[in-house]
């Protein structure tokens, strides 16, 4: 009885502390009525269950422990568990709205008026616009701007690198390859910069926007192929894919990885994929508000996901992907890759 006792005492205490404290942060408006209310409720229960035990005698009954000992203590045992899984999908989904906010509040902020009015004048009229995001890949991209069409068939082609919080000096060469650039103040990842180049594409009235590595593997001849299925009005979201073209030879854990992904993705989306997981691809912009992006990496899996479910006309065309030119991969050991991968495609499927 004595330990039952002080449990008691202890969630009178707690109790009260939960009370007033919820009082004072309201006083000093550091908490909304909704979170004040809510912090009364768990306080004044546990004030209520510590002062009359015997209110929590039908949540023993209904757990069916009557016969045991300690049995109104397990049920609340059992209902503090639930309670506990309920407040961290409360807080998990407060922290995703938030994570919206500030995402949305950088892409305003990176993309302002005068951001977007100096990439217009370099870009102005542009039918196709090519994004490249970049991270430190100074040492490739002159070699690959130089090589990207101005036009595919009579569509302009304009091309912007979202340089993503770069140290070296990939935004100055793009500058000096003549080239547009918007830049992050910091390193958010693949997706996020894609987001960026999603929206500048809207803010160009652009037609069609390709996305492409920086780090040279992908070949800017190829940018037709891709491009053309959409213009001549065959797909609405086109995927450059190495397993129908070709590639020069890479990690076999990280192939046979890609071959895996294909099949779970096609599997939960109904898709016919032949490479999940390819950077070099082309979506219709006017589809771009169909489909739902919130990763800020590995975001080729989750646009894949989120255009099957929108119903949009995706195609593979054959590509071929070459060997990064210089500088290191910024995708990580196989392994971790491969769990941050599959991580997405369920949290795309859910969503």
């Amino acid at each position: 009885m004595e330990s039952i006792s002080l449990l008691r005492m202890v969630g009178i205490g707690v109790g009260l502390w939960v009370t007033v404290i919820a009082f004072g942060r309201y006083r000093a408006r550091k908490i909304n009525r909704s979170e004040t209310l809510f912090r009364w409720a768990v306080g004044g229960g546990l004030l209520v269950v510590s002062l009359f035990p015997s209110s929590v005698n039908f949540l023993r009954s209904a757990f069916a422990l009557e016969s045991h000992t300690y049995g109104r203590l397990l049920a609340l045992l059992i209902v503090s568990n639930l309670f506990l899984w309920l407040m961290i999908f409360r807080e998990r989904y407060k922290t995703h709205l938030l994570k919206q906010n500030v995402d949305q509040a950088l892409r305003l902020s990176i993309l302002n008026p005068q951001v977007v009015d100096q990439v217009r004048k370099r870009l102005d009229g542009v039918s196709v616009l090519v994004v490249i995001p970049a991270y430190n890949e100074q040492a490739n991209l002159g070699r690959l701007l130089e090589r990207i069409p101005e036009r595919v068939g009579a569509s302009p082609v304009g091309t912007v690198v979202i340089d993503d919080g770069s140290s070296d000096g990939t935004g100055e060469v793009v500058e000096m390859a003549g080239g547009a650039v918007v830049r992050s103040p910091l390193r958010r990842g693949q997706g996020a910069a894609l987001r960026l180049g999603y929206d500048l594409a809207r803010k160009l009235n652009a037609d069609v926007v390709v996305t492409m590595d920086g780090d040279g593997q992908h070949r800017p001849e190829e940018i037709e192929d891709v491009v053309r299925p959409i213009l001549e009005g065959e797909a609405d979201f086109v995927i450059g894919s190495r397993v129908l073209g070709t590639r020069e030879r890479d990690s076999i854990v990280r192939w046979a990885g890609i071959h895996l992904n294909n099949v779970l993705i096609n599997f939960l989306a109904g898709t016919r994929a032949t490479d999940c997981s390819s950077g070099f691809k082309a979506i219709r912009v006017s589809a771009v508000d169909r489909i739902d992006l919130a990763e800020d990496q590995f975001q080729a899996a989750e646009v894949l996901i989120s255009a099957a479910h929108q119903g949009l006309r995706i195609k593979d065309v054959p590509i071929t992907v070459q060997r990064r030119q210089a500088g290191e991969s910024k995708k990580g050991k196989n392994v971790k890759y491969g769990l941050s991968f599959l991580r997405v495609i369920f949290k795309s499927w859910w969503r």
